[in-house]
């Protein structure tokens, strides 16, 4: 079987298990042999191939309607369940021809129509989807694919139009993470947000614009966001059977997406610096080199800033570690106060700062730099030696289109720029000549 074969298969039979009824194939002697998913109402699959599908009807009689010779859908079939229960089905059916042209069986697909113990049918199915969704989630091997294959899983089983799955936190409080499907009507989200606000475990809601069912997600007691479905106006609302579905996985997702907090908070960390917590150095050459790439094809003007921070040994060295570590944040809360949300500022390395502004030509530089040495004066309550103050250094190198640059490249053009201002202030000025 090629690769697409086998794919189209998987399809057919992931669909046939999370709507929770049951595909089938018999040969002439009306004996199973195919049937999916792999378990069918409590029966695995391998109790029911190769023999008599007349051992697991209520009315053997019945086996005959399976036994199709030309397409045929019938309803109030009653199939055995493994624990005695008896499910009535609706069947379709198309009989299976050899090459010679003589009946060789038949296939089709039974769904539940109706139940004498609804309750229990109901269980067999939920407890299937379930399995399917915990399938789902295991067999991937990244979390937001995993949260993906749920959500489709799910809103397949229930027979909706589109669904989400939104995560706590942030702003808003609740965020879309994943969808499928249509687009919501126009105020599911404002109406989940709101139900979870008011600590409402689950929401129901029907208006002109579509119907709607959402459940929280919790992980440890702790919320972590919602999943929800929804339908169009012409279908029809969701019952208690699709609110219970959503309590079912609801828990189940909430692991995923705790998952993915951990994997974010490590990948946080291996880009952010601990002590002043910008981004850190690797962090910043990565997104500065994609951020260049851009910019080289266009005219935007730009410009990369270096801050170095000066003396600041002599702090470390007259009042321990501690107190240069304080004035290395008080520096980055500086740089944040005079930075735009577009800008990108990391901690270089060592008392090195850097800074790339686009978007701003020379004039737009010089007044940066200017705010950010007029905020550094705060800087110097903590000076070690008041004859060698605690202040800074800011080299400028302006992006120039014409002349490409590496990001080191920049960065070395920047820092080359701030020590020439170091010395230059450091350096006292000549005295004029009297004529």
């Amino acid at each position: 079987m090629d690769d697409n074969a086998y794919a189209a298969e998987r399809r057919c039979r992931e669909l046939i298990e999370i709507a929770g009824d049951f595909a089938w194939e018999i040969d002439a002697a009306s004996r199973f042999v195919f049937v999916a998913p792999r378990l069918v109402f409590g029966w695995p699959a391998d109790n029911l191939l190769g023999k008599p599908l007349s051992e697991f009807l209520a009315d053997p009689s019945q086996a005959r309607l399976f036994a199709a010779t030309e397409p045929a859908q019938v309803g109030d079939i009653q199939f055995r369940a493994a624990d005695g229960t008896h499910i009535l089905l609706s069947l379709a059916a198309r009989p299976v021809f050899g090459s010679a042209g003589l009946w060789n069986g038949a296939r089709g697909i039974c769904r539940v129509h109706g139940v004498q113990d609804l309750t229990q049918a109901d269980q067999h199915i939920r407890d299937g989807l379930a399995g399917h969704v915990v399938r789902a989630v295991r067999d991937e091997t990244q979390p937001e694919s995993a949260l993906n294959a749920a959500l489709v899983a799910l809103g397949l089983a229930s027979g909706a139009s589109g669904g989400a799955i939104l995560r706590a936190g942030g702003d808003p409080p609740l965020r879309t993470s994943i969808s499928w499907g249509i687009k919501p009507p126009p105020t599911a989200l404002m109406m989940i947000r709101q139900s979870l606000k008011e600590k409402e475990s689950a929401a129901a809601a029907s208006a002109a614009s579509g119907h709607l069912a959402a459940h929280a997600v919790h992980y440890r007691h702790e919320m972590k966001g919602a999943v929800a479905l929804w339908r169009r106006p012409e279908d029809r609302v969701f019952g208690e059977f699709e609110r219970i579905l959503l309590g079912d996985v609801a828990d189940r997702l909430g692991i995923v997406i705790a998952q993915i907090e951990a994997r974010e908070r490590i990948t946080t960390m291996s880009r952010t610096d601990p002590l002043t917590t910008l981004t850190n150095r690797n962090a910043f050459f990565d997104e500065f080199a994609r951020r260049l790439l851009r910019l080289d094809r266009g005219t935007q003007n730009a410009v990369l800033l270096c801050i170095d921070v000066l003396n600041l040994k002599l702090v470390n060295d007259r009042h321990g570690p501690s107190a240069g570590d304080e004035a290395l944040v008080t520096l980055a809360g500086i740089l944040r106060d005079n930075t735009r949300a577009g800008d990108l500022i990391a901690r270089y390395g060592g008392s090195q700062f850097v800074l790339w502004i686009e978007g701003i030509n020379e004039d737009g530089a010089r007044r940066r730099v200017m705010a950010i040495e007029t905020g550094a004066r705060r800087l110097a309550a903590l000076t070690g030696d008041p004859e060698q103050p605690l202040r800074v250094a800011v080299g400028v190198a302006a992006f120039d289109p014409l002349r490409p640059e590496t990001p080191v490249q920049l960065v070395a053009r920047a820092a080359a720029d701030a020590v020439e201002k170091h010395k230059q202030k450091r350096e006292p000025v000549p005295a004029a000549r009297s004529a």
